[in-house]
């Protein structure tokens, strides 16, 4: 009987705690909520990334605007005021389907199809067009301290590195998955694989990935937030926050409304997390704060 008893509490606990954790998402109040702050206007084209640059105090957005596979130069960038109110819609133009962006000693790189495009923050001027070769969707950008600058390709499982003005295949095959999202902060390197929902650590100097969370269908964008956690959207239109231990909660849920949660960026001096929502033609700013 002693027995029966142990057994059946065993059953009730197991339980209880499948019930609070289903695939790494707590079904517990998450640490940390979010809160809108404020949209822009539609007038943005498939805005994919959004980024504050501090120097200027101003955000970047790419717009993919008519998403192709082929080359048709009517990608562009604007930027917006901390408001969200837009300050020059066309500020650069030419580009073809531009996404990812990271920022490194005043100069913007955006990936853009096949090419990393080096813009200048202070005058406006593009100052290279880098080809990666082989390359057929560069996606997200990351930048380390000594202005080495990494790009992951979602359709070559690939992620190249731009150095001394060369781009190189830095990974050629990452484990057949497709990479999206890439944060890179000292030795600190996070993938997101948008193919398996998984993200990874990633030991830039073994080139070594190791498991982390998963379980974030179409992962996209990666946020750091000012206390070592992590935000990592979902393009179908989610936002979770992921402790260090890669335990995770949702968020943010916009997909009933048709709203995407494309390449997502946190800034604690605003405090501000931007969510550009891609088809949605809009950024918008979301206030994060603990429960």
């Amino acid at each position: 009987m002693k027995k029966q008893i142990l057994t059946g509490f065993s059953a009730v606990l197991l339980a209880a705690v499948l019930a609070g954790c289903t695939g790494g998402l707590f079904s517990a109040k998450a640490p940390m909520q979010l809160e809108e702050a404020w949209a822009s206007d539609n007038t943005l084209k498939t805005p994919e990334s959004a980024l504050f640059d501090p120097q200027r105090n101003v955000i970047y957005v790419t717009n993919m605007n008519q998403t192709s596979e082929k080359n048709d130069g009517d990608g562009f960038i604007s930027v917006l005021n901390t408001e969200g109110e837009t300050e020059e819609l066309y500020w650069i133009t030419g580009l073809n389907n531009p996404a990812g962006m990271a920022l490194h000693n005043n100069v913007l790189y955006v990936a853009d199809s096949d090419e990393i495009v080096a813009v200048s923050t202070q005058s406006g001027a593009v100052l290279g067009k880098y080809k990666a070769e082989k390359a057929k969707f560069l996606n997200d950008v990351a930048v380390d301290d000594s202005g080495n600058v990494y790009v992951t390709d979602s359709e070559q499982n690939r992620i190249y590195l731009l150095r001394n003005g060369r781009v190189s295949s830095w990974i050629d095959k990452t484990k057949r998955e497709k990479p999206n999202g890439i944060f890179l902060e000292g030795d600190r390197m996070v993938v997101a694989f948008m193919g398996s929902g998984k993200v990874r650590l990633l030991d830039p100097g073994t080139k070594e990935f190791t498991d982390w969370t998963d379980g974030i269908k179409s992962a996209d964008g990666i946020a750091r937030t000012g206390d070592g956690d992590y935000l990592i959207s979902s393009w179908d239109g989610e936002v979770y926050f992921v402790n260090d231990e890669g335990k995770k909660w949702r968020l943010l849920d916009t997909k009933s409304k048709n709203v995407n949660a494309a390449d997502i960026s946190y800034n604690e001096q605003l405090g501000l997390l931007l969510v550009p929502t891609f088809k949605d033609n809009r950024v918008v700013a979301y206030r994060l704060s603990s429960r």
